[in-house]
């Protein structure tokens, strides 16, 4: 669990207070990169050639993904209750905007608490009954 917790604090470190910016600071490079400080390979490279959501939504799609879902399945992730994940689990959150909501990725950082995600332009720590959806990283 220590290391769990020492792991996600990177995330936290590199993107707290972080204005959101497409394909350089948005809710798949959040996910991707804390993937990457726990120790997993991802295909964040082959994605961040897009700047607005619809080149972010396209990145998706030359990726194999229909959704932020797919996403986070395509790396073989048990999917568990949001209210059983752990600091450094990956949890999805309702996003978007009205008319193109989509599921926003964040990290559980204090679970049943708080996760880390993008909120009001930035990344921020906000509030863990939001989640709709969670992956155990391991």
């Amino acid at each position: 669990m220590l290391e769990r917790v020492q792991k996600t604090q990177l995330t936290i470190d590199e993107f707290f207070g972080q204005p959101f910016n497409w394909g350089t600071a948005d809710c798949g490079i959040l996910a991707g990169r804390h993937l990457e400080n726990m120790g997993f390979e991802t295909r964040l490279s082959e994605a961040r050639n897009y700047s607005t959501e619809i080149g972010a939504r396209r990145a998706m799609t030359a990726l194999g993904c229909s959704s932020m879902e797919d996403f986070i399945d395509a790396y073989g992730f048990e999917r568990i209750p949001p209210a059983m994940a752990l600091p450094g689990d990956v949890v999805g959150f309702p996003g978007g905007e009205d008319g193109k909501e989509w599921t926003a990725l964040g990290v559980m950082i204090d679970p049943g608490e708080h996760l880390i995600g993008f909120a009001n332009g930035e990344v921020m720590r906000g509030p863990a009954h939001v989640c709709t959806v969670a992956w155990r990283v391991i």
